[in-house]
């Protein structure tokens, strides 16, 4: 026993009290960063997008049970992405899409990827309840005032009469430093610059190859601004359970701010003392930017500025953003609230922010349960919904989805309350490399996820349990194929003696059941700690030092057979009885916690352990199997790769 701030009795290898202290919503959704519908699934959506929310969710099962747990994704259809993947294969865009996301749900299938609907924002199964909801969303926020009425500039095609989306545009990226002459609209991806439509030099329509011009159109802005306070609140809130990278990114973003020419510096130097809390900085421009700490300290720090001569402007530009375009493949705007709106389409971004939940509903009524029951997962407090993405998209999953969620509600000036749209956890990752570089068909490191098991043999269990591995919440990360041979090379030797070993002995000496013998207390010890970081790490969706963790625990089954020799008859008996029993303790424990990691995997080894479907549940961390339990026979579980010599055990 040990003192704790749990109590004066608390033991701190008591595994049930361990598993007590976690604290588990009552319903869970997660959804997962969603691919366009433009080709097959590859690397980086397996890395980055796919198999991180499916551990999780996983997870959430063990913990609070399937029937609790909504796993849903879909393809993001309404974008140009889809619209130009299909004009460049010559097919209407429903076939393309269709035809693509075939494929897509085969790849989700080979690699176990575990959601409880994959469908698309077009699909007939989910358009009409999603374009009601998306119209439903437009029409709250109109009602509150959060939509503003802006003309600007847009690429049109004279030669089809129509507008074109950003991606449907290329030209020479302006920046003097790059030579990338196939830059879209308003961003290079060669050189990660932004610029506005009419920088772009030479541009050509992706549709015709005709020369666009821009021409005015009117279109909705959501206004980001009238929520910030609201937004920065809820952000705060976050400071010690999001990724670092998400809450730094927005929370600079949120907190008010604003510049000033750099030639009134040195007045301010004078006066700054007297201004709000604020810090500053150099910015573009030959300008200094001031960040506040909240709305009012902004609006009084401008004012003193004003007041001593110093002209200042805000920095909002992140605050307002368009949510319409002049596209016909998308969802319609409610043209009734406004007759210019007439004949536009809600913009991709809110399209897709707001499509999981739509997603759910297609989800429940697959299962056959109540579609209605979408509200018990989204817009109840106690239930917890987990958005997996990449670090690009942070800012719309979290201010623009924040803006969306709040600025419907029947009251826009606090933050949600049971009945409404919760706000959401955000986990997100940084880019893969393959083999050093960013991936590309061109330099030969694109991969789909189907050429990993038909081209290079691996397993799924195998990829997946690599890609757990990196580290692309904390920063990019690589894979190569060396490293991931490597780390084959640990399955298929330590990992799976420990799995084989308990079995082997259990039969050649103990006929086939688990012996009576008693749990050692070194093995309890650290199965209290493993059990501890477990349930932490899997709740932050932090998996590569957990993997080391429970790799070192396994090890303990390898370290048991050297010590205490259970296949041996020459030893005494009580002690490999204890030492075998242990080894089905610490082989029951590892089965379930590397269960949402390799699924398949751990499915064999249920099967030799005969235990039963239901046994991959937290509950049973620590519970053992039973003395003259019947053991069933050995499979392969993670097999060499060829040419590869598996690591000794």
């Amino acid at each position: 026993m040990s003192k704790d701030p749990r109590g004066p009795a608390f033991n701190p290898n008591d595994i049930e009290a361990i598993k007590k202290q976690v604290v588990k919503p009552s319903r869970a959704v997660i959804t997962a960063g969603m691919p366009y519908a433009n080709g097959p699934l590859h690397l980086g959506h397996l890395a980055g997008a796919l198999v991180p929310p499916d551990i999780y969710a996983r997870f959430m099962r063990m913990l609070i049970g399937s029937e609790n747990v909504l796993f849903v994704c879909g393809t993001d259809d309404h974008g140009s992405t889809s619209e130009l993947a299909a004009l460049k294969a010559g097919k209407p865009v429903r076939q393309f899409i269709d035809e693509i996301h075939v494929t897509q749900q085969e790849t989700l299938k080979r690699y176990s990827v575990s959601m409880n609907t994959y469908t698309g924002t077009s699909s007939p199964e989910t358009f009409p309840d999603h374009q009601a909801l998306c119209q439903d969303f437009i029409r709250k926020l109109h009602k509150n005032g959060m939509l503003e009425k802006k003309t600007s500039r847009q690429w049109f095609d004279p030669k089809i009469s129509r507008f074109l989306q950003d991606r449907l545009v290329s030209g020479k990226c302006p920046n003097p430093k790059c030579d990338n002459d196939k830059a879209y609209s308003e961003e290079c991806e060669v050189c990660g610059s932004h610029y506005t439509p009419a920088e772009l030099i030479n541009p050509r329509s992706a549709v015709s190859d005709g020369t666009p011009v821009l021409k005015d159109t009117v279109h909705w802005w959501l206004d980001l601004w009238k929520v910030s306070e609201l937004l920065r609140v809820w952000i705060q809130g976050k400071e010690k359970t999001w990724r670092h990278a998400v809450f730094n990114e927005v929370i600079n973003t949120v907190l008010p701010a604003l510049s000033f020419d750099n030639v009134h510096e040195a007045k301010y130097k004078e006066i700054k003392a007297e201004l709000p809390k604020h810090k500053s900085k150099y910015a573009a421009g030959k300008k200094v930017a001031c960040t506040f700490e909240n709305k009012e300290d902004l609006n009084t720090g401008r004012a003193f500025l004003e007041k001593n001569g110093i002209p200042n402007e805000l920095l909002d530009g992140w605050a307002h953003r368009p949510i319409s375009r002049d596209v016909s493949w998308g969802i319609p705007m409610p043209a009734d609230l406004d007759p210019e709106m007439e004949g536009k389409t809600l913009y991709v971004w809110p399209d897709s922010l707001i499509a999981p939940i739509s997603f759910s509903k297609v989800a429940l009524k697959a299962a056959g349960r109540d579609p209605g029951l979408y509200a018990e997962f989204w817009k109840d407090p106690h239930t917890r919904v987990t958005q997996f993405l990449g670090q690009d998209n942070v800012y719309f999953y979290v201010l623009m989805q924040g803006a969306l969620w709040i600025g419907s509600q029947d009251d826009p000036s606090r933050l949600p309350i049971a009945g409404d749209f919760q706000m959401t956890e955000i986990m997100s990752c940084y880019h893969l490399m393959v083999n050093g570089e960013k991936m590309s068909k061109s330099t030969g490191n694109f991969f789909t996820g189907d050429q990993l098991l038909d081209e290079k043999g691996y397993t799924a269990d195998q990829v997946r349990y690599f890609l757990s591995l990196l580290t692309l919440a904390e920063k990019s990360s690589n894979f190569d194929f060396s490293t991931l041979d490597e780390r084959n090379r640990f399955l298929a030797g330590p990992m799976n003696a420990a799995f084989e070993k308990p079995i082997s002995a259990c039969h050649s000496k103990f006929d086939g059941k688990v012996p009576d013998g008693v749990l050692m207390e070194k093995v309890q010890t650290e199965t209290a700690n493993i059990v501890r970081k477990y349930l932490r790490s899997m709740d932050r969706a932090e998996y590569p030092i957990l993997l080391n963790l429970i790799e070192n625990y396994a090890r303990q089954i390898n370290s048991l057979f050297t010590q205490f020799k259970p296949h041996d008859d020459r030893q005494p008996e009580d002690v490999r009885k204890n030492a075998l029993y242990s080894c089905f303790y610490v082989l029951k424990n590892l089965m379930i916690m590397l269960y949402p990691f390799v699924p398949e995997t751990m499915e064999k080894l249920r099967e030799s352990l005969q235990l039963p479907k239901d046994v991959f549940r937290i509950e049973e961390l620590g519970t053992g199997i039973p003395a003259g339990h019947l053991i069933g026979q050995k499979q392969q579980y993670f097999p060499a790769v060829a040419g590869v010599t598996p690591e000794a055990p």
